[in-house]
């Protein structure tokens, strides 16, 4: 990375503007000034009423103190300051649409509704005057009245789309009354957020507000058509000008696309408006029968399921329409229209054609163009439109519903522009889009500056926000971090300890053994491959096993088991009775472990093995690729394959119950040192587009045994989908309560701190009303009265789009230009009330680095804002799958690989769109899921998730 390049996120002639001091000024009166200062509990301590996020009223902690601990940076952050006139409010109007507009599962159709409001915003000009600003669905909001009197106004508005060019005799009509509902009172806001006295805001409230500056601030974007995917995730694409260029491509009939998100969020006295960059996948506005083609270029009948589901709901046009069809000179109209699937037989209208019908196979009664028998859909589109197919022979495409279908080749319709691929990407997509996403940070800040901003039209110039009386400065804020130290960590050499040299939060073990190896017995390895991989391969495992201390019996069979497994969807119930066979005869052989190598990643082979293994047979995996295994027999890789030896072993010996590494009693913090606090981590997982219908989410509790903080057993549930409530959190605690006690002389923890995974602001009233009275529930069950532990619950956040940029060269890793590993954040972008901070605990070799955000819900263990960065950060060393710092705090981390495990075991159902055909879909029955709980009682109190 060029240092010139870390002054990119200004134009050459602006100066780097030092951290806003009014902010820090603020920050210190009511946090401590970089000096520990408790808040007192009274009418100085920070106010907490503002922070309910529900009508039960719940509050979150007053921040102790601000973090001092490291050393002092400054950092650009992707925030650009915004101001507003003083004494500003807003006036609120409803939007009434009737009849409603329904999708075909009855909910509001959003991109319709859309549609309307842009119609009816462009006839009537009070819409289209500065000062007034709509979401184009529920509200709009203005600067000064829209009606007389107030009273309500009910205007009637025809419903077509654009490409069509205008209404006609059969486009619907509907009624949009536009109702005051009162004013939004910004200058309440910014009282707020700078903590004037008495000044009190429900969440309610400041959402109102903050739901109004979004609109206002992305009316620009809103109001561009060439700006796509617009909505209620704040995120804005342009389409590429040319999506036919290779690095748009990502394979199977996708392109991807750059664009912004952007949010206006608070912080201790000012608003900011976030803007990072997104990257997302879309259709190409192409011909449909070639997006088909580029999905699938070769379709047999077991392909055409996933084809399918590709193509199924995309909105399409056609032209083959005249507006007068007797006058072959008349112009041709654009019809616009959603595609329902594939032409499948319906007895109804007696059509008799294979189970996928095309141009030729398909025919009708149509007595207009044939009196007698039946036309083909090939000769009725020559009769009627004049129309020769050059591909009838493809299968036939449903613009109509199930129970009246409307069948039209495929060749003759085309994708409208701006469709987000919102299902899951493939292997092969996924590393596309990486590859086209992953830019150094200096240019993303570029971007940011100069494309985002633009796009948003952000300018304390811009006339459309001025009239609003706002403003928003093009220049991205700075403000003020730390750099924590790297954590040393410890291994064992001829029984005694060695702390191996830490670069970029990484380690080489050349030298150390695991602090305790375990003994690996009654295992072999499983090729589901025929190659030349073998013995050789083995033997380097077992030589980076010994050396890190692990014993180990020779495998049974010496020479493993061999087992080729076919490739292909059409194979999956083959392939799966093959490895359900070799788990069957592992288990009679009593084996406890198995290497499986695999041939590729395959999602769905690797599935069934956790599945067989896990919960069915009680077996011990780790799944290893063929080739990655093989490359130290490759010349210029053999470092790569001693390192994925090692990595291997970390695996197998925590599955084992070892202990692959530990932190040095100085760098625990002072909770943890008498070994008397439990870890514990939690995390929900919820089913991906592409699911069954009312499939479940995945939760996962995970805890340490002992004051090792080594070895993490997991509880795991299948619960009620996308409820972010863990079900049965009481059940699960309880659990690893149990095992602590197991582990512990039948002693329980004095403490208990929890990092939970996966939860948005949102939810924190679920955590603290509905899961923390579970955990106390559990301690009630095991704890003498009023003895119960104390509890600290800290929530994890990675989807966030907070990002720093170094501002000094001395300041940055110089091989990524991110901040160096170990950066803390907890002033200038941090909550104005509560306890949060950001950190970057890891080294980020590509791209962006994102820093995990942790905010503070409940805190009874006399945590201070050093202590409980130190820990964070210090556990973050301590993740024992490798030998390297990890972005994510390990309990966190740990529930989420649980979780995802989980998933595997409900493979067929997190995926069933890949093999059903749109007529063919089905829902999750609880009945007969393949599991819903926990795994086989020989893995239940292991790390069998690693």
């Amino acid at each position: 990375m060029l240092i010139r390049d870390l002054t990119c996120c200004s134009p050459a002639s602006e100066a780097l503007q030092p951290p806003d001091q009014d902010v820090h000024l603020q920050e210190n009166k009511l946090g401590g000034g970089g000096e520990e200062v408790v808040v007192p509990e009274d009418e100085d301590a920070i106010p907490l009423s503002g922070l309910s996020l529900d009508e039960t009223h719940f509050t979150l902690p007053s921040r102790p103190s601000y973090g001092t601990k490291g050393k002092a940076i400054v950092l650009r952050a992707n925030y650009f300051p915004m101001s507003t006139k003083p004494d500003l409010e807003l006036f609120r109007y409803n939007i009434d649409i009737q009849p409603p507009i329904k999708n075909q599962q009855g909910k509001p159709n959003r991109r319709k509704i859309r549609r309307l409001m842009e119609l009816l915003v462009a006839s009537i000009p009070n819409l289209r005057k500065e000062g007034v600003a709509t979401d184009y669905g529920k509200f709009i909001y203005a600067a000064k009245s829209l009606l007389d009197g107030d009273q309500p106004k009910t205007l009637t508005q025809q419903l077509y789309e654009v490409e069509e060019g205008g209404p006609d005799p059969k486009s619907p009509t509907y009624k949009v009354t536009i109702a005051f509902d009162g004013k939004v009172g910004v200058q309440q806001l910014v009282d707020y957020i700078s903590k004037k006295a008495d000044v009190a805001m429900s969440s309610v409230e400041k959402g109102a507000v903050l739901q109004a500056l979004n609109i206002i601030v992305t009316r620009t974007a809103n109001e561009n058509p060439d700006i796509y995917g617009g909505g209620k995730r704040n995120k804005y694409y342009y389409y590429p000008a040319n999506f036919d260029a290779i690095g748009y491509k990502l394979g199977g009939g996708l392109i991807a696309m750059k664009g912004f998100y952007t949010s206006v969020r608070t912080s201790t006295a000012r608003l900011l408006v976030n803007i990072n960059i997104a990257n997302a996948a879309f259709y190409p506005a192409i011909n449909l029968l070639g997006l088909m083609r580029l999905h699938t270029p070769y379709p047999s009948d077991d392909a055409h399921s996933g084809l399918e589901a590709f193509i199924t709901r995309l909105r399409v046009s056609h032209q083959y329409m005249r507006k007068n069809m007797k006058d072959p000179k008349s112009p041709h109209i654009k019809k616009i229209k959603t595609v329902q699937g594939f032409a499948h037989p319906h007895t109804r209208y007696k059509q008799n054609f294979p189970h996928l019908g095309n141009a030729n196979t398909i025919t009708f009664e149509c007595p207009e163009l044939q009196k007698q028998g039946k036309i083909s859909v090939a000769s009725y589109f020559k009769q009627k439109y004049n129309v020769d197919l050059a591909k009838p022979g493809d299968p036939c495409i449903n613009l109509g519903t199930k129970e009246k279908p409307n069948f039209v080749p495929p060749e003759l319709l085309t994708v409208l522009p701006g469709q987000q691929y919102a299902r899951k990407l493939d292997e092969k997509q996924t590393k596309a889009m990486i590859n086209f996403a992953v830019r150094p940070p200096a240019a993303n800040a570029r971007r940011i500056v100069e494309q985002g901003a633009g796009m948003m039209a952000l300018s304390d110039t811009n006339k459309k926000l001025k009239d609003f009386g706002i403003k928003v400065f093009p220049q991205m804020i700075t403000v003020r971090g730390r750099i924590l130290p790297q954590v040393p960590i410890q291994y064992k050499v001829a029984n005694k300890s060695k702390v191996p040299t830490i670069v970029r939060g990484a380690w080489n073990l050349q030298g150390s053994m695991f602090t305790n190896g375990r003994h690996l017995q009654g295992w072999t390895y499983i090729k589901f491959v025929k190659n030349n991989l073998g013995t050789t391969e083995i033997s380097t495992l077992r030589g980076e096993l010994k050396k890190l201390g692990m014993g180990h019996d020779p495998p049974f069979p010496e020479a493993g088991v061999t087992e080729e497994l076919k490739s292909g969807r059409g194979y999956q119930d083959t392939n799966d009775k093959t490895i359900e066979r070799i788990f069957r005869g592992a288990a009679e052989r009593k084996l406890q472990f198995l290497l499986v190598i695999l041939p590729s990643k395959d999602a769905y082979i690797y599935s069934r093995v956790k599945f067989w293994g896990d919960v069915h047979y009680g077996i011990h995996t780790v799944c290893s690729i063929g080739m990655s295994l093989a490359l130290d027999k490759r010349v210029n890789f053999g470092a790569k394959g001693i390192d994925y030896s090692v990595n291997l072993a970390h695996k197998i010996n925590l599955k084992l119950g070892g202990l692959n590494q530990a932190l040095p009693s100085e760098q625990l913090v002072n909770v943890l040192k008498d070994g008397k606090t439990m870890l514990v981590g939690m995390d929900v997982t919820h089913p991906s587009p592409g699911s069954l219908k009312e499939s479940p989410s995945i939760a996962g509790v995970v805890a340490s045994v002992d004051g090792r903080y080594g070895q993490w057993p997991a509880s795991l549930r299948a619960q009620k989908g996308k409820q972010e409530m863990i079900e049965h959190l009481d059940e699960m605690f309880d659990e690893r309560l149990s095992l602590w006690r197991t582990h512990n002389q039948n002693a329980l923890p004095q403490r208990v701190i929890i990092y939970r995974d996966g939860v948005s602001e949102g939810q924190y009233a679920i955590l603290l009303n509905k899961e923390l009275p579970q955990i106390r529930k559990a301690c009630e069950k095991r704890y003498p009265p009023g003895r119960g532990p104390k509890i600290s619950l800290i929530v994890c956040g990675k989807r966030h789009h907070t990002r720093f940029y170094p501002t000094n060269k001395n300041e940055v890793d110089q091989r990524s230009g991110n901040p160096i590993n170990g950066t803390v954040v907890d002033r200038g972008v941090t909550m104005e009330r509560g306890w949060d901070f950001f950190l970057q605990a890891h080294h980020s070799s590509q791209g962006t680095a994102r820093p995990t955000h942790y905010v503070v819900l409940l805190e009874e263990n006399g945590l201070n804002a050093d202590d409980l960065e130190a820990l964070t950060h210090n556990l973050c060393y301590h993740y024992g799958r490798c030998p390297k710092a990890v972005s994510l705090c390990p309990p966190a981390y740990y529930a989420d690989l649980l979780c995802e495990r989980g998933r595997m075991y409900l493979y067929n159902e997190f995926n069933a769109r890949d093999n059903q055909t749109a007529t063919t879909e089905t829902e999750f029955d609880w009945n007969r899921a393949p599991w819903l709980r926990d795994v086989h009682p020989n893995l239940k109190d292991t790390m069998f998730y690693i």
